[in-house]
């Protein structure tokens, strides 16, 4: 079903609207001496340039609101990249109303994903976290090398002992093989956590 959906979203064009403003929004929380502050931070998604970064005392409701009602314009539409801060939604829709699309990051999202597994997984758990990880981001790779040891897992699983000794060094391969699609990645100028 999804690598249909992806060959389908290939073949569409989307149409892009000069007219959205496209933002980052993003909060740190630096100290100023012993005095804790919030930077409050927006960067514009096609220019990747600051339009505002400014330190406040809290990081209220109301102090986000005034700060995105000063350095964005509420009657123009605007697309919203933020974490997950519970917050947000009711303040980005009380600002911007049906002008408003949000999204959440997708570094974010997978890092949720990945926090549902735990650190020792098997390679059936570690095949269903990359299936899950492809939702944002071509892992087609990756599970096509884990499902080629899944099929090995299984012939193993039922010696505790074997098993152990297999999956530690099946695990190493894994990852040395990951690091090898990184270092391609990065010589290819893809962006992929």
């Amino acid at each position: 079903i999804l690598r249909a959906f992806y060959k389908e979203m290939e073949q569409e064009t989307v149409p892009f609207s000069e007219n959205i403003h496209m933002v980052h929004y993003d909060e740190q929380h630096p100290k100023e001496g012993r005095c804790q502050k919030y930077r409050l931070t927006l960067l514009d998604a096609k220019t990747q340039t600051t339009i505002a970064d400014d330190l406040f005392d809290d990081k209220s409701p109301e102090t986000i609101k005034e700060f995105l009602r000063k350095n964005l314009d509420a009657s123009e539409p605007v697309f919203i990249v933020t974490d997950f801060d519970k917050r947000y939604p009711d303040i980005l829709k009380e600002i911007f109303g049906d002008k408003l699309v949000h999204q959440y990051c997708l570094m974010h999202l997978n890092k949720l994903i990945v926090s549902d597994f735990p650190k020792n997984t098997t390679i059936e758990q570690e095949l269903l976290k990359y299936r899950l990880l492809n939702i944002f981001y071509n892992r087609e790779n990756e599970i096509k090398f884990l499902e080629e040891l899944l099929s090995e897992e299984l012939n193993v699983i039922n010696n505790e002992e074997k098993h152990q000794e297999w999956s530690k060094k099946t695990k190493k391969k894994f990852n040395h093989y990951r690091h090898e699609l990184k270092l391609e990645r990065r010589r290819e100028k893809e962006n992929i956590p």
